[in-house]
């Protein structure tokens, strides 16, 4: 039996290749494969590539707003087959699934789909969240999603998909069939593995956007006319997604009227939160993951109703003015070379002075990169195994002013800071010899465990103040300080006494390298002449000594922080600097043959957070800067090391970030709020009122 293989997409260059090449790769022998390709108005290489394929029939939308609908249309129009197999351009089929797929072609099914799973879950949370979500139980199924194998006569009786929809038209389609007594079968096969590559929060929010926008549009075709089809999920978005955030804004805005109306917000955040709190053991049972995973899904669940009722909102605001959501072609990318240029000048300013990179920089691919790099003089693969002495840019007065005023006025407490804590007239809640421990937390009677990392002692002693006045009626608290452990910097390189040096007030790199035991004598041909000062993972400026020391310019003398290293090298030091997300980010010494792997394995290699494909090379010459990626994943997946390029003298790589380090940023910000949830459901759960996880 002839099957036609419909392929959609836009801007499809990076997959479809490998999409068509699986579909080649099929083990189905029982007929002819025809391959269509759709393309919805792409501005990079996809149609040229589908051309490449002698047996694949290319198509070309022409409209102003294509939609999936009118993509898949157009391509099961333009076969003949009695079977249709749709795909997305992302995803890769599976050799095995069409035969088991014609297999459960029987009598009264219409349409047939497998598993679909992740390629990369591991490369972001968004990917990981997917992976979960894509499959759901064997058997007679309501709805299909994109990839599925369709009789063509189902095609026609029903007319194909809804043109007009940007989201839902998979499941809308499948309504209609169910209404002409077609059945959907889900087999637990595996069929296609999908590249979500989603990596940044506003991807995540706008296909959430959109899938509220579709569960409200099949809804009011399907479900209040007929079966109650995602009624439900129309409800819980509506009701935890539109309802209970503004309950909260209101019990926050009224609180300004009267304290008592803030009460409103624990009913609402026990509807935003109550997959996080009532939930976690089901999804461990249900997804086969451990609790830690289970609650990270849980916190996907609870908030992505949100995004998902502004979809639903734009829904009924399209229908009342007539302006339904609808998708436009893609702009055309920038020039490689305006973008190389760009990325130049930005990587430029990082150099001259002291700036954090960006950890969401675009990707810049190996081609734009090698051709920019030929036209300023150093073309890719013909790098010196000895580098020649690379330009040293120090910081100016502006820059070292701004990485000065970057330390904050006031002392902040932290680990091993001692200190005492008295309550006037009130002996028993007063303790003598407080410890900050290792993670900034302390006891304090009747109050608990309190955390003073990063907190000024203003700031400590205004909480404290707050929580004794629930015990005793105006408490005057004194707090005194009498161990300052977190003024400290680390002075090493070429100095007398390296090591750490702590500051009595506000420590500077002269009152540093003072307490180091100054600079040593050396050779008159290795003066001493620069420094370096790296802050946190992102942050690094030299300083000139000789414009500090020998000119007496204190404006050359910034401030240092807390935890700052402050490195002295040799003369001839020849330096790289490695940033990000490795776990031990700073300088190295630059040896023979030294590349960019090596740089990141010295520095004990990419952290968890780190991504692999996106770890950049920065140099600077003759007054121009230059930015290439090093894909690592290649390293790892391939064995292709053509771009672990040599290192020079002055060069930086910097590692890139994974989004679930962001995703666990908010996960941060919402804990408190679910710690005092899972407070409360433990509580009432040991009273008998609920069960357990």
């Amino acid at each position: 039996m002839n099957i036609d293989v419909v392929i959609i997409g836009v801007n499809a260059a990076e997959t479809l290749a490998d999409c068509i090449s699986s579909v080649k790769d099929s083990r189905y022998t029982r007929g002819q494969l025809n391959i269509f390709y759709v393309d919805g108005g792409s501005c990079d290489r996809s149609v040229e590539i589908a051309h490449a394929f002698r047996d694949v029939t290319a198509l070309e939308l022409v409209m102003d707003h294509p939609t999936p609908g009118s993509g898949r249309n157009a391509g099961w129009k333009a076969g003949q087959a009695p079977l249709v197999q749709f795909l997305d351009s992302d995803t890769i089929l599976h050799p095995g699934w069409l035969d088991h797929a014609v297999d459960a072609m029987t009598d009264g099914v219409s349409a047939v789909f497998g598993n679909r799973n992740e390629l990369h879950p591991e490369r972001s949370v968004y990917n990981w969240i997917a992976e979960l979500e894509w499959n759901g139980p064997a058997g007679e199924a309501d709805a299909f999603g994109g990839d599925v194998l369709v009789q063509r006569s189902a095609l026609e009786a029903t007319g194909g998909y809804d043109e007009i929809l940007v989201g839902g038209e998979d499941p809308e389609l499948s309504q209609r069939i169910r209404k002409k007594g077609g059945k959907l079968v889900h087999l637990n096969q595996p069929m296609t593995r999908h590249d979500m590559a989603m990596y940044s929060l506003r991807g995540y929010l706008k296909r959430a956007f959109r899938t509220g926008y579709g569960y409200a549009a099949v809804s009011l075709r399907h479900g209040f006319k007929g079966n109650g089809f995602w009624n439900y999920e129309l409800g819980r978005i509506a009701i935890r997604g539109g309802f209970a955030p503004a309950l909260l804004t209101l019990s926050l805005a009224l609180g300004f009227i009267h304290p008592l109306f803030t009460l409103l917000a624990l009913p609402a955040l026990g509807l935003i939160f109550y997959p996080r709190v009532f939930s976690v053991s089901n999804f461990m049972n249900d997804k086969q993951i451990n609790r830690s995973q289970a609650k990270t899904y849980a916190i996907h669940c609870a908030l992505v109703v949100i995004p998902e009722f502004w979809g639903v909102v734009r829904l009924f605001l399209g229908k009342a003015t007539g302006r339904p959501l609808q998708n436009h072609l893609k702009r055309k990318p920038l020039q490689p070379g305006r973008l190389a240029t760009t990325l130049s000048a930005i990587f430029s300013l990082f150099l001259v002075g002291c700036i954090s990179v960006d950890q969401n920089i675009s990707d810049v691919s190996f081609e734009e990169a090698q051709k920019k790099m030929e036209e300023y003089g150093f073309p890719v693969g013909e790098f010196q195994t000895e580098p020649e002495k690379a330009q040293t840019t120090y910081a100016s007065e502006d820059d070292i002013e701004h990485f000065s005023n970057s330390v904050p006025e006031d002392y902040l407490v932290g680990p091993g800071d001692l200190m005492s804590i008295t309550v006037r007239g009130r002996p028993d809640a007063s303790i003598e010899n407080v410890l900050i421990a290792p993670d900034g937390r302390f006891s304090v009677p009747r109050l608990g465990i309190l955390n003073a990392k990063e907190k000024t002692t203003v700031q400590l002693t205004d909480e404290i103040t707050l929580g004794m006045r629930e015990f005793y009626s105006d408490p005057e608290i004194t707090l005194t300080m009498h161990e300052f452990n977190n003024n400290k910097a680390f002075v090493l390189g070429r100095v007398n006494n390296p090591g750490v040096v702590k500051f009595a007030g506000q420590g500077t790199l002269l009152e540093a390298l003072s307490m180091s035991g100054g600079l040593p004598t050396v050779a008159e041909e290795a003066f001493l002449t620069r420094a370096m000062i790296f802050r946190g993972k992102d942050m690094v400026i030299w300083v000139d000594l000789r414009e500090l020391l020998n000119n007496g310019n204190m404006a050359m003398n910034p401030r240092l922080r807390n935890n700052d290293v402050v490195y002295i090298p040799e003369s001839d030091d020849q330096l790289v600097y490695v940033m990000g997300e490795v776990k031990n980010p700073g300088a190295l010494r630059l040896k023979s043959n030294f590349s960019v792997l090596d740089a990141v394995m010295f520095s004990g290699g990419p952290t968890v957070d780190a991504r692999y494909d996106e770890v950049y090379l920065i140099r600077y010459r003759d007054g121009k800067g230059m930015v290439t990626n090093v894909n690592v994943d290649q390293f790892l997946e391939k064995g292709d090391i053509t771009t672990d390029y040599l290192l020079e003298d002055g060069d930086i790589i910097y590692v890139g970030r994974k989004n679930f380090a962001t995703f666990n940023y908010y996960l941060a910000k919402v804990s408190p709020a679910v710690w005092y949830l899972d407070f409360a459901r433990a509580s009432l759960s040991g009273s008998g009122l609920f069960g357990g996880e």
